[in-house]
């Protein structure tokens, strides 16, 4: 009976497991809780809500518009020394660009080149054109479906062999041209490729993931998070003590009082 008992708590703690996995991950693009192809969860950088002066302070895929308050915070951090590179290529940062002073923007649409390592021409080759030490030591870099980024100085430049291929149909088009796919003014960098920093493409990019482990994400406004509940109702739980210790309370209490009704 006493080895049949622990069969099932056996079988009980694996679905235990199998559930917590499921419930914990997320299929979102860009999330730090997804971790297949499209997720960020082999960054492994730290995110915060208010960055220290002087930080190198990543946005990844900005999902949502910023208050007076946060762009303050931003220009804060800008002012101090800090770095803030902004990766978006649907054109949602814009608002913010102009709201720092920035004449920086990101120009959505469907870039594609002939100086490619894969069959989709939207994946192909960008080469560093400046001085940047998310860049350090970097000749060349795979991207993944950017966006042109219009002013500032260019850091990062297609070959003259690229077109916007604004019908998908994946043929060359007739106006090729370099395209500037990110650029600074300043301390504020601007990158049209969030896809750099999704799994599938750390492998493809090893140096500039290497380049970025001093950063922190900003968790505010990322597409790194999560609109699952129970995620961020654990993580809420994870980074606020009273509530772990109160949870581990109210898993201890009626073993406490099992073993109490026993001995009397």
């Amino acid at each position: 009976m006493r080895r049949e008992a622990w069969v099932i708590l056996l079988l009980l703690l694996l679905a235990g497991a199998t559930a917590y996995a499921h419930i914990t991950t997320t299929t979102e693009d860009y999330s730090r809780h997804n971790i297949g192809w499209n997720g960020t969860s082999g960054l492994g950088l730290e995110e915060v809500g208010d960055p220290p002066a002087g930080a190198t302070l990543l946005l990844i895929a900005p999902d949502k518009p910023f208050t007076e308050e946060e762009v303050g915070y931003l220009r804060t951090l800008l002012d101090s020394g800090g770095t803030l590179i902004i990766a978006d290529k649907d054109g949602t940062a814009n608002p913010l660009l102009a709201a720092l002073g920035s004449t920086m923007r990101v120009q959505p649409g469907n870039l594609s080149s002939l100086e490619r390592d894969h069959i989709d021409p939207r994946i192909f080759r960008v080469h560093v054109t400046g001085n940047a030490t998310i860049f350090a030591g970097i000749e060349t870099l795979l991207v993944n479906r950017p966006a042109a980024i219009q002013g500032g100085e260019a850091l990062l430049e297609t070959s003259p062999l690229t077109w916007d291929d604004t019908d998908g149909d994946g043929r060359p088009g007739d106006t090729f041209g370099k395209r500037v796919v990110c650029a600074r003014e300043g301390n504020l960098i601007v990158l049209g490729d969030p896809g750099l920093f999704i799994n599938a493409m750390h492998n493809e990019n090893p140096e500039f993931i290497g380049n970025l482990q001093s950063a922190l994400i900003d968790r505010t406004h990322s597409g790194t998070g999560t609109k699952n509940p129970i995620i961020n109702t654990l993580t809420w739980i994870q980074e606020t003590p009273p509530a772990g210790a109160a949870l581990a309370a109210l898993a201890i209490l009626p073993v406490a009082y099992h073993f109490g009704r026993k001995r009397e």
